[in-house]
């Protein structure tokens, strides 16, 4: 009987999360800026690869999520939670589009395709939260605006812009 209820708790140890505070999550949808959907994250001008978290102190200070990978999600993913690390505490938070060379896309613009500017990205902005130790703080789902890149449909704004 011993061995059976150690076998157990070896188990359950295993699928354990180290918490060292609290963790952010979120859902995000991509839509065009004139309102309609963005069917596939390779359709946005310029494009965007990946979706960070932002977690600023509301005190002020560094984002705690800035150059860190387990903070950033594939777009195409549409979710993601930040590890429990996040000490307890207020925060701004929001999630910033990157582009596929990690650079942040907000207020970016770029040429799409023959030679066809892409609209800015707006960005996305912060949310007040409480992050509490151990806890899991929801930002709700967010709406990522973005261009609509001119191969899936650009300024044709009555279609969805897919490929």
């Amino acid at each position: 009987m011993a061995r059976i209820v150690a076998l157990l708790l070896a188990l359950a140890a295993r699928g354990c999360v180290p918490i060292d505070g609290g963790a952010v999550e979120a859902s995000w949808d991509i839509h065009a800026l004139d309102g309609r959907g963005i069917a596939d994250c390779s359709c946005t001008c310029p494009e965007i690869t990946q979706v960070r978290f932002s977690v600023v102190p509301a005190a002020g200070g560094a984002d705690l999520c800035a150059g860190r990978a387990a903070c950033e999600f594939p777009c195409r993913a549409k979710h993601g939670a930040t590890p429990f690390d996040i000490p307890p505490g207020a925060y701004a938070l929001s999630l910033v589009p990157m582009g596929a060379d990690g650079q942040d896309l907000t207020g970016a613009v770029a040429e799409g395709d023959a030679g066809a500017e892409c609209l800015a990205q707006s960005g996305v902005a912060p949310t007040l939260r409480t992050v509490g130790e151990g806890q899991l703080t929801q930002m709700n789902a967010v709406l990522i605006p973005a261009g609509c890149a001119p191969v899936c449909g650009g300024s044709d704004s009555t279609r969805v812009c897919t490929k």
